[in-house]
């Protein structure tokens, strides 16, 4: 797909474990605590960067994927995983400038995946029109 959108997925859930350099302990430790989140939001959104589409979320029938049977429920699935991890980032309180600094730093991570999230969707919603 596109090379922004790549740069972009890369940037948000790969490079803050890679190449991010944490200024605490301690708020790294949080950011790994919300990788379940973090997973959920980027299996579909993935999936789109990579090939166009995610057509595999609706035919699963779990839990996991639940009601998710076209684009909009897929967008809304997201936003409650995207939700769930920016309360998680919220519940971080920091206790010195560095602390601060790396929840500075989650926040703008979350903030991009919201823009992300609604890229991939409307990639999504277009492919989708098009079947």
């Amino acid at each position: 797909m596109s090379i922004g959108l790549q740069e972009a997925f890369d940037a948000l859930f790969i490079a803050p474990f890679a190449t991010h350099r944490w200024e605490s302990e301690r708020a790294r430790s949080h950011w790994v605590d919300l990788e379940c989140w973090q997973d959920s939001i980027a299996g579909p959104v993935s999936s789109i960067v990579e090939t166009g589409g995610c057509e595999y979320v609706y035919a699963r029938d779990d839990w996991y994927f639940a009601e998710v049977n076209d684009p909009e429920s897929l967008r809304a699935k997201l936003s409650e995983w995207l939700m769930g991890l920016s309360a998680g980032v919220e519940r971080f309180k920091p206790t010195s400038p560095h602390e601060d600094a790396d929840l500075q730093f989650m926040r703008d991570v979350t903030s991009r995946m919201e823009q992300l999230i609604e890229q991939a969707c409307a990639i999504e919603r277009s492919r989708w029109s098009n079947k």
